[in-house]
């Protein structure tokens, strides 16, 4: 018995440091690898900063160039309405925006949710604006009483969805920096 005694603890003087040694060497490699792997996240996330930011805020431009460009006092300017009706003009401003915003409408991947959700908003109020003043005239009337209209309507609004819309376009951008 004695034999079987010092057989067990001479297996265990050598297996427990084998262990031990294990053990110290798993934890230190494995802290080692997470070290390593959060050092090739940061240094791609520090990369593609780099990349992305100047893309990011060309988005922001344009997006406020969209919002500019789709003002009322802004597009009612670029969109003469020289000798058309009001029906026809009425038409002319829906597809000036419609055009304006699909040529920025790639522009979302760049932007938050909430944002690009604010100026889908915007948009569609000042559709909804142009389309009020449209029913609000006369079958007869001429461009320029359309454009008076919307001007008038846009101005008595309270909460100007495209002034909030380029807000929260400068908020978003203020984060950045």
């Amino acid at each position: 018995m004695d034999n079987g005694v010092n057989s067990i603890w001479e297996i265990l003087k050598i297996v427990l440091p084998a262990i031990i040694v294990f053990l110290t060497a798993y934890f230190l490699f494995r802290d080692m690898l997470e070290n390593s792997q959060k050092q090739r996240e940061f240094e791609f996330r520090v990369t593609n900063s780099r990349e992305v930011t100047p893309v990011r805020l060309q988005a922001y431009e344009r997006l406020a160039l969209l919002l500019e460009r789709i003002s009322p006092q802004s597009l009612l300017m670029r969109v003469s309405p020289n000798e058309v009706n009001a029906s026809d003009y009425h038409q002319q401003l829906l597809s000036h925006i419609r055009q304006e915003f699909e040529h920025n409408f790639s522009q979302q991947i760049y932007v938050s949710a909430i944002l690009w959700e604010t100026i889908r908003g915007a948009r569609e109020n000042l559709i909804g604006i142009i389309n009020k003043s449209a029913e609000e005239i006369n079958d007869d009337a001429t461009a320029l009483t359309l454009s008076k209209k919307i001007i008038e309507n846009y101005i008595e609004e309270e909460n100007q969805a495209i002034v909030i819309a380029m807000n929260e376009l400068k908020k978003e951008v203020g984060k950045l920096f």
